[in-house]
């Protein structure tokens, strides 16, 4: 029996109808693949909005109350806020073991804290709620009233002010010591809450530059900084950004209220060609004050 093999024009015939049907599915396999490029954008921007969210959030769940503050630059939004690591209750009137010494008034007051003298010692009602604080590094705020200004003297504590610098806290028989460069608090709490606060954190959303940035380790200050000086934290969150309008809506009595918050982000494909955009708008509490 003879056999028989592809003959030359067989093989050129072959050849090329496979290149026919491989440039008529080209266009076909295209399709998904710019779908699961788009697919593949949209989710990265939505993981890194919600990124941003989570963080932002956590950062207004920590904020002294009354802190949080905005500035508008044309397309350019800043809000700041003042970080507390730590809390607690004071003591008000007698009791105590006597850890602190005599300022203003009889012994059996000595472990509260003293509205109207400059007192520099207390000791809280039980451990407090939150981080260790850094002394010499951290501040001392007691709030008296819902308008109190915690930026009132930038970085420096000054008469009429709401805060003091903390020297260190130790363990004491019936709470923790609490010693602070010795300051006359024009009023207390209504209800003996002091704040050991950090300092000021800054989010910067520049459509401009495209970025979102946590700016932080930076001094207090009366005003509002465009472009804080000295910051030992300057990252970026989220890029890609296009527009954010953030906006402050206080409570009833100034109690805390909501920042509304809306970003726009974008993803551009290999070479610009296409553009993936997304919206996102997100509601954040802010903490009340009491």
């Amino acid at each position: 029996m003879r056999q028989r093999g592809f003959s030359l024009i067989e093989m050129v015939i072959s050849i090329a109808l496979v290149g026919v049907i491989a440039v008529m599915a080209t266009p076909l396999m295209r399709l998904p693949l710019a779908a699961w490029a788009d697919a593949s954008r949209r989710a990265d921007l939505v993981q890194a909005a919600q990124a941003a969210n989570a963080q932002l959030a956590q950062d207004l769940q920590r904020a002294l109350p009354g802190s949080v503050r905005l500035r508008t630059l044309g397309p350019r939004v800043l809000v700041e806020m003042l970080d507390v690591r730590a809390q607690g209750r004071y003591r008000g009137g007698s009791g105590g073991a006597g850890v602190c010494p005599v300022a203003c008034a009889a012994p059996a007051s000595r472990d509260a804290l003293l509205p109207g003298c400059a007192d520099g010692c207390f000791t809280s009602l039980g451990a407090l709620e939150g981080d260790p604080p850094v002394p010499a590094l951290d501040w001392l705020v007691v709030l008296a009233a819902p308008a109190s200004d915690p930026y009132l003297g930038g970085n420096v504590a000054v008469p009429g002010g709401v805060k003091s610098r903390l020297i260190d806290v130790v363990a004491a028989p019936e709470g923790q010591r609490v010693r602070f460069a010795a300051h006359n608090f024009a009023a207390g709490s209504p209800q003996r809450r002091f704040y050991l606060v950090a300092g000021p954190v800054t989010w910067d959303c520049d459509p401009v530059a495209g970025t979102l940035r946590r700016i932080a380790g930076y001094p207090i200050a009366a005003v509002q900084p465009i472009n804080p000086v000295g910051a030992t934290s300057n990252a970026v969150v989220a890029d890609g950004i296009t527009a954010c309008q953030w906006q402050l809506q206080p409570a009833a009595g100034a109690l805390g209220g909501t920042l509304l918050a809306r970003l726009q982000l974008q993803r551009a494909a290999a070479g610009g060609a296409e553009v993936e955009r997304l919206e996102h708008q997100a509601q954040f509490a802010l903490a009340q004050w009491r």
